[in-house]
């Protein structure tokens, strides 16, 4: 069950606490901007962020961007705003995105410190993280009461279906994007239906021209910047499970069987399972993720490749990167099916020569469609021989290429307790 109100009053923020963030965030512009006037510097603190929008959503963090003139360069100003960071957050350490910024904690609140040019609207932005400025002064301008509370029904309403997030491994919706489309629409329920109506992909503005120039399921064109589509990271499946929460709820208003879809019950499938695991390099998502997932992909590739026919996966990247892979087979035939290349390649003659007095060809070579096969006889029965001699070959990216011989194998059963095993059977419409 969904009972938004009281979750609205659940994540919602105290006035106390809102009071809180206000004043540390108050105190750190000051002592940044007096640092950049004793120093001579051009530049100018800002808040940005949901705080500063009142859209955030209890324990947010404070966001301040040191706001340079573009007559500095970009390594004066990635190193100044460094230093002021440092100086105001004593805990303060580097984090990296497009600038390279201080994170730390003041009064137990976390903050984040980041160097950036001074835009105005309309010019060509420097980095993606130029623009946030302008998003708060946007969102700033067009709302009221009413508006940012919707903004945060909205919020709420996706994290409770799991759609909110813009993190690599998420694919989610943004919190500007949450703005962005209340703005637009008038409210949180005329969000609701614009979903539950959709058809195709989805688009704010509602101009179907818009298709031609972006090619993502979900375009929302960024009222700061025209040129670009703001959700560009949003996937098809969040798409699709926004699509189909926005329809339950609108049929029964406050009472969206998260529960009831929630099973947790470990099942027999009769099937069979592995699941590998390695340590975590220590870097940011957006860069570890995407080759943990060509891995996982690597790995569904050796399963069928040796036709332990392979039908389901799932991953997990905490402090460990955690692979499953759910086969049918637990031992794969004695024979396989190899395909050679289509009738009109130039390996033609010697895919035929290779095959023809081979020992282990037990069938072909032969046409299906208009591409060579042969049956050969598998040799390859152990799988613990089959990973050892495939992962050499493959290629899992810079940071996780080193730790191959770190890789650890497990063959679930009954008592197998793994993380990515109970997110597998968590799986459902509103947990990916």
């Amino acid at each position: 069950m969904l009972d938004l109100k009281k979750l609205l009053d659940q994540y919602s923020p105290s006035d106390e606490e809102n009071k809180k963030l206000k004043l540390v965030a108050s105190n750190i512009i000051k002592s940044l901007n007096d640092e950049c006037s004793k120093l001579k510097i051009d530049a100018e603190a800002v808040e940005v962020g949901s705080v500063s929008k009142d859209t955030n959503l209890k324990c947010s963090d404070i966001d301040i961007f040191i706001l340079f003139n573009k007559k500095y360069d970009k390594e004066f100003m990635e190193n100044t705003g460094l230093k002021l960071g440092h100086k105001i957050l004593q805990d303060g350490i580097e984090k990296y995105a497009e600038h390279p910024y201080v994170s730390g904690h003041i009064d137990n609140i976390k903050v984040d410190i980041v160097p950036a040019y001074k835009m105005n609207p309309g010019e060509r932005i420097e980095s993606t993280v130029d623009r946030t400025p302008l998003h708060t002064k946007f969102v700033n301008e067009n709302s009221n009461e009413n508006i940012r509370n919707d903004i945060r029904k909205l919020k709420i309403f996706m994290k409770q279906v799991n759609v909110y997030g813009s993190e690599i491994s998420k694919s989610g919706f943004s919190g500007y994007l949450c703005e962005i489309m209340v703005i637009n629409l008038g409210s949180f329920i005329n969000v609701l239906k614009k979903f539950a109506e959709n058809k195709g992909r989805f688009l704010i503005p509602d101009d179907k021209s818009l298709e031609k120039k972006f090619p993502e399921p979900v375009i929302i064109i960024d009222p700061v910047d025209t040129t670009r589509n703001a959700a560009a990271a949003v996937s098809l499946e969040n798409l699709a499970r926004m699509e189909i929460a926005s329809k339950l709820y609108l049929e029964t208003p406050e009472n969206l069987p998260l529960g009831s879809l929630n099973n947790n019950n470990i099942k027999d499938r009769g099937t069979y399972m592995k699941i590998f695991t390695m340590e975590r390099p220590d870097v940011i998502d957006d860069i570890i993720y995407p080759q943990a997932v060509r891995f996982k992909n690597k790995l569904f590739g050796i399963f069928d490749k040796y036709g332990y026919r392979p039908v389901s996966s799932e991953i997990l990247v905490n402090n460990k990167i955690e692979i499953l892979i759910e086969y049918e087979r637990e031992k794969p035939p004695d024979m396989l099916i190899h395909s050679g290349p289509p009738a009109d390649s130039n390996e033609v003659i010697k895919f035929i020569k290779i095959w023809m007095n081979n020992d282990r060809l037990l069938r072909g070579p032969y046409i299906n469609g208009n591409r060579l096969y042969v049956d050969i006889k598998n040799e390859n029965t152990d799988f613990s021989k089959i990973f050892e001699t495939e992962l050499k070959k493959i290629d899992i990216g810079r940071h996780l290429n080193p730790l191959k011989n770190k890789i650890h194998v497990i063959d679930v059963d009954k008592n197998t307790q793994y993380d990515v095993l109970k997110k597998f059977y968590k799986k459902n419409i509103f947990f990916d």
